[in-house]
């Protein structure tokens, strides 16, 4: 039984044998516990943020198109948020639609589209801030139209309410930058009140809430 025990690597009384080979195995396991190897964290949830809102009455904002809706067409939602933020916020300059669409083309070095931006870095949780390419279209972007601020629209997603078939609530995953230095001043996933799946209404409810947040 002994000499099995020490071709294993073990001592008939449960100890590793100062052999080359426990030694290895020991120092391999001491590595990995030093290392502290986690899994990684879980994705952020609706209600999470991190960050604050700057005064932006009285500033020009740059209203960047939705990147990512599992809630139907795209268009839908930059109309419901820009409706929202105009409402609360007529002293804010809010640069969207066909009016940033011609900034782009103004850009001409931007590179990129301004509907498909690199933002997955958002979906994996806390940013503080963002490099090129995306910096650089922010940039660009806030020097042609003098606008410090740009609110970043990642994804907005539905999710089903329990036990109240036909209901939905959808939330938006969102980064408030500041276009000169490419900060995440703000960042957040909100969510609206639950509505039913086949009405604008839940849409609608995200779209106040978003704009309660940046413009309290």
């Amino acid at each position: 039984m002994g000499n099995h025990l020490r071709r294993a690597g073990l001592r008939p009384g449960g100890g590793v044998l100062a052999s080359p080979v426990g030694l290895l195995a020991l120092l391999g396991l001491l590595i990995l516990a030093g290392c502290g190897i986690r899994s990684a964290p879980p994705p952020p949830e609706p209600g999470w943020e991190r960050g604050g809102v700057p005064e932006l009455r009285g500033t020009t904002v740059l209203l960047l198109p939705v990147q990512a809706s599992g809630v139907g067409d795209r268009g839908a939602v930059d109309g419901e948020l820009r409706y929202a933020l105009e409402s609360r916020g007529p002293s804010v300059r809010w640069l969207a639609g066909q009016e940033l669409e011609s900034l782009a083309r103004q850009a001409g070095r931007l590179g990129a589209d301004v509907h498909a931006l690199p933002v997955a870095l958002f979906e994996a949780g806390e940013v503080e801030r963002v490099g090129d390419p995306l910096f650089g279209a922010v940039y660009r972007l806030g020097a042609i139209a003098g606008a410090q601020y740009a609110l970043l629209p990642v994804a907005a997603r539905s999710t089903e309410v329990e036990d109240d078939p036909g209901r939905i609530r959808v939330n938006l995953n969102l980064a408030l930058l500041d276009t000169r230095s490419g900060r995440v001043l703000w960042q957040g996933i909100l969510e609206g009140a639950p509505g039913a799946g086949d009405s604008p209404a839940p849409l609608a409810s995200l779209a106040e809430r978003v704009a309660g947040r940046i413009l309290p």
